[in-house]
Order: structure tokens, then C-alpha cells, then sequence
């Protein structure tokens, strides 16, 4: 019976490192299958993510937020958490004998392959997380090519470090959709296809002042304002946060076909193009005479990106040509 047991758990094992090995080519030997953290973060230069599921991350050193997620600007505040993991992570405990067939068994069919690499693609480290352990106080890993699972975690830190790794598709991309500084901006327009007297396009003029045209002529005159004026609705464009990508909002998209936006902004920044996002408000009975907004939607990045916005973040950024 205890034959049998270790075959059926080699075989699981082969099994994993089987899947895991067509994944990425470059393989090396591990030193030690105890050493899990790779202190000098700076050395690394592309980090390869991937599990069971068909679930892949490639990371890499670029961009406006130190890191890339394929094209993307990676998610910063994902990426200090990813790498202080990576940084940190050592072995909390040895597994009891009689989990460790359980564990490995659970690394091979669930366990999420971590790869570093420096800027010659050179592999630093390359284990698997698994699922948390001990209470919820470790997570299972074991290095590439080992044998030996073990419990690791974070030194003061309690939990479970898999969630630091196990982020999906646009969960690691960057949620900063406007990072605006008003000295650099050339205009700013913001239409309202419903509230035509509303819309507006606010453009640098003469050194220090803006001029504010009506999109309706009928609406008003061209006015010119001053920086500190044209400065405080700018302000607000300084760094703004999606709450989160929607791509896979098929019924959401659907919703909103064939309808004008609520509004439609555009904003560009000197030596930059030009930012579009068409604003959707979200209500909670849309049937209903009284209708609640409980968030807004938005195309971004040229229509690309679908996304949900948040309600107190989104309504300061809507001001219209009689806020000047």
C-alpha cells in the first residue's frame, strides 16, 4: 500500500513538472530547495507567473510605473506586494511526514509556477506556491526541481502569500487612468450630448490663462479664465483611479450599445496624445422614475478597455461651462 502511494504521488508530480516545463524553456538546478526569497529585487528583470488553469503573467522592468504586464503599465501597489514576496519569503516550518504526500499532491495539480530572471535571462529563482497551510498562518511551496515542500511566509506578516501571486489577466494592470499635470495640458473638453449646454473646451491661451469656449454656441461667450481658475478643474485630472477593469462585462457593453454617452471626456497633455474616456452612469432601478447611480462605466484607452468607475471619484471630474 505504501508502494503504491509513492508511485501514485511520483506520478502527479512528473505529472506537474511535465505542464510546467513546456511553459518557459530556460531551466536550471535548484541550490538549495530551502531558499525561496531573492533578496536583491534589483537583479530582477522579468518575472514569469503561471498556473494549472492556463492563467499566465508575464512581468517586466519598463513603463511608467516601474513595471510592464505585456503592453501594459503594470499595477503598482500589485507589484510592491509581488515583490516584497519575492524579497521576504522563507521557510516558516517543515511540513509533518504524514501531510507531505497531501501537499505535494496539491503543489502538482494546483500549485502556481513563479519564475525570476535577471537582464541576461539568467533564471534566479523558480518555485511553486500552493494553497495556504497551518491555519491559514503559511502557504505550501516547493523549489523547482525539489522534493521537499515546505511551509513558507512572510516575516511579520500573517496569511497567505498565494494571493500575492495569484492575480488574473487585468487584475496586474495599472488602474491610473488620468496622471495630468495642468502646467502641461493644451485643452480639456468635455461633452454632454444630453445637457448640449454643458459641454465645453477649455485650451491654453496666452502664458498663464485659458479660454473656455461653449460646445453649443447659443450657450455663452468664449471666456478667458485664469490659471488658478482653469488650475482647480485640472487638479482633478492630476491622478485618477479606475475601480477596475470590466473587459469581460459582456451584458454591461451590451446594455450601452446604440446609446450616447452621458459624457464624453477629452484631455491631452503637451507631447502626449490625446485621452478619451465616454462615461456611462450605472443605476441601481434604470426603469425607474427614481433612479439611484450606484457607480459609472467608461470606454477608455481609445475604446479599448471597459471599466467601472466610482461614483465619488468620477462626479468631480464633471463640471460643465457654468462652473467658469
Amino acid at each position: 500500500m505504501q508502494r503504491t502511494l509513492l508511485l501514485l504521488i511520483a506520478v502527479v508530480v512528473l505529472g506537474g513538472v511535465a505542464y510546467f516545463a513546456t511553459l518557459d524553456p530556460t531551466r536550471t538546478e535548484p541550490v538549495d530547495d530551502r531558499t525561496f526569497a531573492y533578496p536583491n529585487t534589483d537583479d530582477i528583470a522579468r518575472i514569469f507567473i503561471a498556473d494549472r488553469a492556463g492563467n499566465r503573467a508575464e512581468l517586466t522592468r519598463g513603463g511608467p510605473t516601474g513595471w510592464r504586464y505585456y503592453d501594459y503599465p503594470a499595477n503598482a501597489n500589485a507589484m510592491k506586494n509581488l515583490l516584497q514576496a519575492v524579497e521576504q519569503l522563507e521557510v516558516r516550518s517543515l511540513p509533518a511526514s504524514t501531510a507531505v504526500p497531501n501537499l505535494v499532491r496539491n503543489l502538482a495539480g494546483g500549485g502556481i509556477l513563479v519564475q525570476l530572471f535577471d537582464r541576461e535571462g539568467t533564471k534566479l529563482r523558480g518555485y511553486y506556491i500552493g494553497g495556504g497551510a497551518s491555519g491559514e498562518l503559511g502557504t505550501a511551496a516547493i523549489v523547482e526541481g525539489s522534493d521537499n515542500p515546505y511551509i513558507v511566509h512572510l516575516p511579520m506578516w500573517s496569511g497567505n502569500v498565494r494571493h500575492r501571486f495569484n492575480l488574473q489577466g487585468d487584475e496586474w494592470r495599472s488602474k491610473v487612468l488620468f496622471d495630468v499635470d495642468p502646467r502641461e495640458v493644451e485643452y480639456l473638453s468635455i461633452d454632454y450630448p444630453r445637457q448640449g449646454s454643458k459641454g465645453f473646451r477649455m485650451e491654453k491661451a496666452e502664458e498663464g490663462s485659458f479660454r473656455v469656449s461653449p460646445l453649443v454656441a447659443s450657450a455663452g461667450p468664449v471666456k478667458e479664465v485664469p490659471f488658478g481658475l482653469a488650475e482647480g478643474v485640472l487638479s482633478r485630472y492630476e491622478r485618477y483611479f479606475i475601480s477596475r477593469y470590466q473587459n469581460q462585462d459582456v451584458a454591461g457593453k451590451q446594455a450601452v450599445e446604440g446609446r450616447l454617452p452621458f459624457a464624453t471626456i477629452r484631455i491631452k497633455e503637451a507631447g502626449k496624445e490625446e485621452q478619451v474616456a465616454e462615461i456611462y452612469p450605472q443605476y441601481r432601478f434604470p426603469d425607474s422614475p427614481d433612479q439611484e447611480l450606484m457607480a459609472y462605466h467608461a470606454y477608455i484607452n481609445d475604446g479599448r478597455d471597459w471599466a467601472l468607475l466610482a461614483v465619488e471619484t468620477t462626479q468631480p471630474l464633471l463640471v460643465g461651462y457654468d462652473s467658469f
